[in-house]
């Protein structure tokens, strides 16, 4: 099987991620819940994968929470940080991990909301200055979006957010460990990200990151490990904001996969680039209208005449290629697109993918096309 579909989760997970995962299995305890040496050990390996996220993200003294997605993470900061009366932007570019529990919110009467479309599939950073308000508290914006790779310019947007006094909410889960993000230079408030994408984890496993200035309330409660004789959840983050047991197995993994996606960043950069510009040129030279940015780790593409759906299924069971189809969670960028109704197929590329796997992934597309014989 070729592999094609990494932005869903990630293929290749190094030597050390699989080392750490093992030896976490064998050597089981619950971080935070007990003085003997294994949890200790559990405990001190959760503090330094917290430290990893923030040197991996220029987030100096920046809280971080464990969760078992980007979703949660993201549920965590829009819901956990909710006023009531207050305004939301946000743009058509996102998830559904951050459009519903927005629209949720604005359903039941709590928020209003902005949703800032794309002009030619690109937010600029005046179309958000023009629909902050004085109610508006968050401005919620993918780092890198997960139909196009188009990556909004998150400096301009978070100096405007800094002179309007609003709070900066960036969905990481493509752009981590893909593109460099600095948290302190940004000024971003609240960073989601997800361990088992580009950052070569395994999955169950997400984070918020946010600044010591800001808070978050708790939407689950429960067992911290602390303060065990107060039936009041703890008021200071972490244990605030992480209930029950910790994914230790995954956090360890997690701890690896920063390490090794540092260490090998500018080669995994410039691999990934240089794939993305032959698919990119190769479909252009076919007629294939394709909708990702060249130079991401995206290509998204139609077939006329076939639903996303059709050619994703000939991709697999016809030529063994493994990739996604349909509206990727992200129904207001197809929308924008005017997709909305076939859906994209999407190819998103990997460390582990090749020259030959793209040459092999163009042919199956030409002959599902009907352009080569």
């Amino acid at each position: 099987m070729i592999y094609f579909d990494d932005a869903a989760t990630s293929r290749y997970k190094p030597r050390e991620v699989k080392r750490a995962l093992l030896y976490s299995l064998r050597h089981s305890a619950n971080p935070g819940r007990g003085s003997h040496d294994e949890a200790i050990r559990g405990g001190v390996l959760v503090e330094e994968t917290r430290d990893a996220l923030c040197d991996l993200t220029d987030a100096k003294g920046a809280h971080v929470i464990f969760t078992k997605n980007c979703t949660e993470a993201l549920n965590l900061a829009i819901l956990g940080t909710a006023r009531l009366g207050g305004h939301v932007v946000t743009t058509c570019l996102e998830h559904n991990s951050v459009l519903r529990p927005l629209h949720m919110l604005q359903k039941e009467g709590l928020i209003s909301l902005t949703v800032v479309q794309a002009k030619d599939g690109v937010i600029h950073a005046e179309a958000i200055r023009s629909a902050i308000t004085e109610k508006t508290y968050l401005v919620a914006v993918t780092a890198m979006s997960n139909v196009t790779g188009f990556c909004p310019p998150l400096e301009s947007i978070g100096e405007i957010c800094a002179q309007k006094g609003v709070k900066l909410l960036v969905d990481g889960a493509q752009a981590i460990g893909h593109k460099r993000i600095s948290f302190d230079k940004i000024g971003i408030d609240y960073l989601c990200g997800a361990g088992h994408k580009a950052l070569h984890g395994i999955m169950g496993t997400g984070f918020l990151l946010y600044g010591k200035k800001n808070f978050v309330n708790p939407l689950m409660y429960g067992g911290t490990g602390t303060e065990s004789d107060n039936l009041t959840q703890p008021s200071l983050p972490p244990e605030s904001l992480e209930s029950g047991t910790l994914n230790l197995l995954g956090i360890a993994a997690l701890k690896e996969g920063i390490a090794w996606t540092k260490k090998h960043r500018e080669n995994n950069e410039s691999r990934i680039y240089d794939l993305s510009l032959y698919l990119h040129d190769a479909l252009l030279q076919t007629g294939i209208p394709t909708y990702s940015v060249k130079g991401s780790p995206l290509l998204t593409f139609r077939i006329e005449g076939s639903s996303s759906g059709e050619v994703a299924e000939l991709l697999n069971r016809e030529y063994k290629i493994a990739l996604r189809a349909g509206l990727h969670c992200a129904p207001l960028i197809h929308k924008a697109l005017g997709t909305e109704k076939q859906g994209l197929v999407r190819a998103s590329i990997g460390v582990h993918n090749t020259k030959k796997d793209a040459k092999k992934l163009i042919e199956a597309i030409k002959r599902i096309a009907g352009t080569t014989k």
